[in-house]
């Protein structure tokens, strides 16, 4: 019995060593800069979710620190980093370069390693010139009705998703789904596929148009928490 004791005991004292190495994979150095207490997953972060031909975009390795939100991995916590498509890595490795040539709707994918997992981003590219609504939005007014809360985050991404969240909280959405639109009438459609709140009042067919870094949404109702029916509304953001 001793002898097994004392094996247990080994057992668990190895145990603490591997769970807490002084370096990663590639080197990496396991400190409080690279390890935040909390931490648990990085992935890559940019300053745009609109990548155009051209486009000098920041790069940035963060780490999900969930609920605490996220923290920024300084470089040297890092390695391996790749690209692939028609993009560069800047020398610095803080910005990627997209060709000014590169096929509208091409794929551009760019990782690296942490504590030997990767991180990887991917993308479309749009043109240089594209009217495109993607990005994430806060509303501004609301004219033509009125509701009690305002929407605080809708967000169109590239691959036609969109979402709608009224009080923003870690990843929490009240709704999402598909849209489409054409930029040349302006005409607006969203599709719902899930959500966690999804409202009996909403009117998701009617026009979006961009002008001068503004969105605006005309007979589209979004939905409120009273479930009352409203008509006529422009929303601002």
């Amino acid at each position: 019995m001793k002898l097994a004791a004392a094996l247990f005991l080994t057992f668990l004292a190895l145990t603490a060593c591997v769970s807490k190495p002084e370096t990663g994979p590639g080197g990496t150095p396991l400190d409080t800069e690279c390890y935040p207490p909390g931490a648990h997953f990085a992935f890559v972060g940019t300053d745009t979710t609109i990548y155009r031909q051209g486009a000098v975009v920041r790069v940035t390795p963060k780490v999900d620190m969930s609920p605490a939100g996220t923290a920024e991995l300084p470089l040297k916590c890092t390695y391996g980093w790749s690209v692939s498509g028609p993009a560069k890595l800047g020398a610095d490795r803080k910005s990627l370069i997209i060709a000014a040539d590169a096929p509208v709707g091409a794929s551009v994918a760019i990782g690296f390693s942490y504590l030997g997992k990767p991180a990887q981003a991917q993308f479309k590219v749009v043109a240089k010139d594209e009217i495109v609504l993607t990005g994430r939005w806060s509303q501004r007014s609301l004219d033509g009705c009125s509701a009690p809360e305002p929407v605080r985050e809708l967000e169109f991404r590239p691959e036609n998703g969109f979402s709608v969240t009224f009080t923003p909280f870690e990843t929490y959405q009240d709704y999402w789904g598909r849209y489409a639109w054409d930029a040349d009438t302006g005409r607006l459609t969203l599709t719902i596929v899930g959500g966690n709140f999804v409202p009996g009042n909403l009117d998701l067919e009617g026009e979006a148009e961009l002008k001068e870094g503004r969105l605006r949404l005309k007979d589209i109702f979004l939905g409120s928490r009273d479930g009352a029916p409203r008509s006529g509304c422009t929303y601002i953001f």
